[in-house]
């Protein structure tokens, strides 16, 4: 069961609120001062912590200190019935993950207690992950050493020319750069049958871009009559079909008894898969990189909604209030001003709540159904954006019942992000696609709109929080599309030119319609 840590000096507030988190499922574990929160502690194992500020003899920022001091990852929520800006700072730099002002309600203390112990949870699946890691990375250079010393004992043998593994392409050509053997992976790779590729020209056959074809038609199978060591080098060879492909390329020469050339053995590996492991790398690396990036966002959005959020509803409150009170007596322009005021305060609370709900954990509801109507019904709430914009919108959906796990909200959200940056690139006019189409075990949703397009530096930020190219923008749409769809087990890419718009490819995972599982 998870345990919360509850620090104050009031036994009425520590049973009142050990209540509320015992009836959520929570194990409080209730402590009045900073030696009886701190022994709790090493006798525990807890994974977040509720301490008040004003705590007899040692205040609660240096209990905060202390807690963070052993334990760098716990979140902290800090809670205090006197708020007092001037220690804000302190606390700030003590660690604090949150801030509550008493009296705290039950919604308001579950709801932080929640954000913190998930917040934990996240902190430990990503050291567990770079474990893996590290693991993992030490397995495969060991996997890679012990590889490249069996290829280097196979160059030596003939033998082992005939009986090498078929991921490798190995060819013996003679000294006027004939083939005189072809492996079973050579056939795999280069899709020519060993019968119809002996003796006849290399170069012929997989190209002069290829080094060891190109060698082998001049009889350069090496330096001086005593060199028995080769080259390595990467190429790009070819198949039967003319595709190409990059491969990795080890060259030996064969010499007689006597020192004599008599060809050369090439050892040849295709890098396709090699290459899409390490592109695979580096987009969980970003990914990585993202998520880092989201969590700080998050711990600046708690800051955001405590200092900025509620004082805006307070302010919205007061002026309609006021603008209530008065409006029989305002002249026209100045009612116009109230309203403005409204709408300011509107924005401003708008904004706040947009970096929430980037920063906040998204729970997702998913239950299978059709993309499409939902895609009918966000184009239907933009309707007045594609009217004013003089926008065609064109729909291509795939004529199956085709279903995906989806979460209604979060979609819908991602949804209206991506279609309104569409229909925003075409301030003059323009044609907006929407279409779906079934591929293999996935749906692809694409969203493409004729608009002002894209460079290639703007696409490799598009998804970066914050960054925008509208003057009002926040840049958190795009982002936030990103990581609903991610957390759907999809992907999203895009696609774009300056002046020749821009086209979004979303892939999902089918599932089964209701109703067809056993």
């Amino acid at each position: 069961m998870t345990k919360i840590l509850l620090v104050d000096d009031e036994p009425n507030i520590r049973f009142t609120m050990s209540e509320f988190l015992r009836r959520e499922g929570y194990e409080p574990v209730a402590a009045a001062d900073y030696d009886a929160a701190l022994a709790s502690f090493d006798a525990e194992e807890i994974d977040a912590a509720v301490v008040d500020i004003v705590l007899p003899r040692k205040g609660g920022v240096r209990l905060l200190e202390e807690l963070r001091r052993r334990a760098p990852d716990l979140p902290v929520v800090m809670m205090t019935g006197e708020p007092n800006i001037a220690i804000l700072p302190d606390i700030v730099r003590a660690g604090a993950y949150d801030f509550l002002t008493k009296p705290v309600t039950k919604d308001v203390l579950l709801r932080a207690v929640a954000r913190a112990v998930e917040k934990k949870r996240l902190s430990d699946e990503k050291a567990r992950l770079e474990r893996e890691l590290v693991r993992h990375a030490g397995e495969l250079e060991s996997a890679v050493e012990a590889r490249t010393t069996e290829l280097m004992e196979a160059r030596n043998f003939l033998k082992a020319v005939v009986d090498s593994p078929v991921e490798y392409a190995l060819v013996v050509t003679d000294a006027g750069g004939r083939v005189a053997l072809f492996n079973r992976g050579a056939e795999l790779m280069f899709q020519h049958s060993a019968a119809d590729v002996m003796g006849r020209n290399a170069s012929e056959l997989f190209g002069e871009e290829a080094d060891f074809a190109r060698a082998a038609a001049h009889g350069e199978a090496g330096g001086g009559a005593g060199e028995t060591s080769g080259r390595e080098a990467e190429i790009v060879a070819r198949r039967a079909d003319g595709t190409r492909f990059v491969a990795s390329l080890s060259v030996t020469p064969v010499r007689a008894d006597g020192g004599g050339v008599l060809g050369q053995l090439s050892v040849v590996k295709d890098l396709t898969a090699e290459r899409e492991r390490a592109a695979e790398l580096k987009r969980m690396q970003e990914r990585l990189a993202q998520n880092e990036k989201i969590a700080a966002l998050g711990r600046m959005a708690a800051q955001v909604a405590h200092e900025v959020r509620n004082p805006l509803t307070g302010l919205r409150l007061y002026a309609m209030h006021l603008r209530g009170k008065i409006i029989d007596r305002l002249t026209a322009d100045e009612a116009a001003l109230c309203d403005k005021i409204l709408q300011n305060i509107e924005h401003l609370s708008n904004t706040t709540e947009q970096i929430l709900n980037v920063a906040r954990p998204l729970d997702l509801n998913v239950r299978p159904r059709r993309i499409e109507p939902l895609v009918g019904d966000v184009l239907q709430l933009l309707d007045s954006q594609v009217k004013s914009s003089g926008v065609e919108v064109k729909l291509d959906f795939d004529a199956g019942a085709r279903h995906v796990l989806l979460d209604e909200s979060s979609a819908r959200s991602a949804l209206v992000n991506l279609l309104l940056n569409a229909i925003q690139a075409m301030p003059t006019g323009g044609v907006l696609t929407v279409s779906t189409r079934a591929e293999g075990t996935r749906l692809l949703l694409e969203i493409a709109d004729t608009g002002s397009g894209m460079t290639a530096e703007q696409q490799g930020q598009v998804f970066e929080p914050f960054y925008t190219t509208k003057a009002k923008g926040l840049g958190l749409g795009m982002p936030y599309a990103k990581r609903v769809v991610e957390l759907h087990g999809g992907s999203i890419r895009l696609e774009s030119k300056p002046s020749e718009g821009t086209k979004i490819e979303i892939s999902l995972p089918l599932t089964e319609e209701p109703g067809d599982a056993v």
